[in-house]
């Protein structure tokens, strides 16, 4: 989370209580909290031209967060030091009809893709019914990243065609999984990392080793009550996700795409 603005998901009533969104703190920021200004890009009457986005630097922030009641903690994908450009891509797996076995065999389909075009891609479960797929990289811009995405997503659909789809309007899905590239542009936002999700269960968004994507992965497993225990014994199997050597090889390649 470091450096990068946060759309917040409050749920001051419960995990499965109705909550709203905020993205301009308007100066009610905790004194702890850092801010990124940015200007709106769609006007709208009665708001500021400026949009402050809340940046948690410090536990303090992350304490001051939980006591707001936001559960999903949902980061930008580029930091604020250079705001735009992402740190990665993301694929996220959709389920339509909530069938995890339809997300194990797209990811296992993208991994193919992956392997073929020589990507280093760090997966971890949405803690929902779906998967995140991020593949590191430098140096675009988000107009390209979005570009790279849709390519890559097609190319993963062709493998499970049956299974999957790149269809944007919700209605001409069917209950097929959707290959989601929409996470691409400026000021999107997934959950984060080992985020608690608003869910009945306090699932967490858990990164995976491409090993345990298999048909006994069971997202339902990775909640508060099991993660640190996970950490504690496979280490932060997510971490490489910022590695220098690793967005460096896969920029090279992402450019010919």
């Amino acid at each position: 989370m470091h450096d990068r603005p946060l759309s917040l998901h409050l749920k001051p009533y419960g995990a499965t209580a109705p909550g709203f969104y905020i993205k301009d703190m308007e100066g009610h920021q905790s004194e702890c909290a850092d801010i990124f200004s940015t200007k709106r890009k769609h006007p709208k009457p009665g708001k500021r031209s400026v949009i402050d986005y809340l940046v948690c630097n410090n536990t303090a922030t992350l304490i001051y967060l939980v006591n707001l009641g936001c559960i999903d903690i949902n980061p930008w994908t580029s930091r604020i030091s250079n705001y735009q450009q992402p740190d990665y891509i993301i694929i996220d797996l959709d389920p339509s009809d909530n069938d995890f076995q339809k997300v194990i065999h797209t990811a296992l389909a993208a991994k193919q893709v992956f392997d073929e075009l020589k990507l280093k891609v760090f997966p971890k479960t949405s803690g929902k019914t779906g998967m995140h797929l991020y593949i590191p990289c430098e140096g675009f811009s988000f107009p390209e990243a979005r570009t790279i995405a849709v390519t890559i997503c097609k190319k993963i659909n062709e493998q499970v065609p049956d299974i999957s789809t790149v269809e944007n309007t919700i209605s001409k899905r069917g209950d097929k999984l959707f290959i989601d590239y929409n996470q691409n542009d400026e000021a999107d936002t997934v959950a984060a990392p080992y985020s608690v999700r608003a869910t009945v269960q306090p699932t967490v968004s858990a990164p995976l080793e491409w090993k345990e994507i298999n048909d006994h992965l069971d997202f339902k497993k990775f909640t508060i009550h099991t993660i640190l225990e996970r950490i504690k014994k496979k280490g932060d199997v997510f971490q490489g996700v910022m590695d220098q050597k690793i967005r460096i090889n896969n920029t090279k390649i992402l450019r010919k795409i």
